[in-house]
């Protein structure tokens, strides 16, 4: 008829599956039949906290707690699929691993990065991301010389995804506190807590998964009180829609 206008569609897609991966390296996931496209949400790993720093020698020595690892980064991002999606498809990411906590006299290490890499098909590559990072939170530094701060760690990036958010940053800390700093919380939604910092003769604590900063070690006392945490794992979830 004239004048009449063409239908639309307004199909509404439904959740097929959502599947977390936590494990940590080379990881693949398998795309299920009937799916139309993915929404894929990734968080970096959290970064280490510093161990205590002693600056000059003997009982005129100045001791400094270390700074709190810094949080990871999250992205979403949905995936249409450059020649559609068969099942027995995969996209493979690698999950990082935690920054580890710094020894005596030792800052703690960067996380991670948590990357969307490649879509396969058997042994064809259908898609080759260009850098879907949800980035590492940095390690907590040491003090290097009098009067000066033990800096938290950086807060970890995120990018290419639809939504891109940063995580937080560690806690500084200066020679004054007797408690090392408290890590940096990974990238909301969902992000993983900051590690506490040491304190009296109890240790610093790990970053929580996902991408939590490991706390940092306090400048007094004796033992593992005075040595960063680990920072917490990152994490990919994948949801498919169909």
């Amino acid at each position: 008829m004239i004048g009449a206008s063409k239908a639309t569609s307004t199909r509404a897609y439904q959740l097929i599956s959502t599947t977390n991966i936590t494990s940590t390296g080379a990881q693949s996931y398998v795309i299920p039949a009937g799916t139309r496209y993915l929404e894929v949400e990734m968080w970096g790993a959290g970064g280490g906290g510093g161990g205590r720093a002693s600056i000059g020698s003997g009982r005129g020595a100045s001791l400094y707690a270390g700074g709190g690892g810094g949080g990871g980064g999250y992205l979403k991002k949905t995936y249409y699929g450059a020649a559609d999606m068969q099942v027995l498809d995969t996209l493979n990411f690698t999950v990082g691993a935690g920054g580890a906590g710094g020894a005596l006299g030792g800052a703690g290490t960067l996380g991670a990065n948590t990357i969307l890499a490649t879509h396969k098909r058997s042994s064809t590559t259908i898609t080759t991301f260009s850098d879907v990072i949800a980035g590492a939170g940095g390690g907590g530094a040491i003090a290097t010389s009098l009067d000066t701060t033990a800096n938290g760690g950086a807060a970890g990036p995120a990018v290419n995804g639809d939504i891109n958010t940063s995580g937080n940053v560690g806690a500084d800390v200066n020679n004054s506190l007797n408690a090392g700093g408290l890590g940096g919380a990974g990238a909301d939604p969902n992000g993983g807590a900051g590690g506490a910092g040491a304190i009296s003769a109890t240790d610093a604590v790990a970053g929580t998964a996902p991408g939590g900063g490991g706390g940092g070690g306090r400048n007094a006392g004796f033992g593992s009180s005075r040595l960063g945490a680990a920072g917490g794992a990152g994490k990919v979830i994948v949801k498919a829609y169909g």
